[in-house]
């Protein structure tokens, strides 16, 4: 990057975080929606602090869209997507929390390494 010049500007978004992207946001959503259904205070607690996680992820794939695709980055981006799916099976068959918490942990894990991996493609 040249001072003063961004060289991502007039970039393509990159599909794979794009992807990601729209995925993690839709996980949000899907999250707020839970809480209607919650029962205690500590199972709205565990769901409001798994939004803020994946949220988290979501900004910080937002800030790296622009990111050049690398097989990495599709590697580790198709794995967030194909992990919510799970979450959401977990999420429609809520007998134990827990399991949604493992299962967004999981993906949080995977958002995190695409993010680490973009930055320094963007460096």
């Amino acid at each position: 990057m040249t001072e003063g010049r961004n060289d991502n500007e007039g970039a393509a978004t990159n599909p794979d975080l794009a992807a990601m992207h729209r995925d993690l946001i839709a996980l949000v959503r899907r999250l707020e929606a839970l809480i209607d259904t919650a029962t205690t205070a500590a199972t709205i607690a565990a769901i409001s602090d798994q939004i803020v996680e994946v949220n988290a992820r979501a900004t910080a794939t937002g800030r790296v869209l622009l990111a050049a695709q690398t097989q990495e980055i599709a590697k580790h981006a198709h794995a967030v997507s194909a992990a919510i799916p799970g979450v959401e099976r977990e999420i429609e068959n809520l007998v134990r929390f827990e399991q949604v918490v493992r299962g967004v942990a999981a993906v949080l894990d995977a958002a995190d390494e695409a993010v680490r991996i973009a930055r320094l493609v963007c460096r």
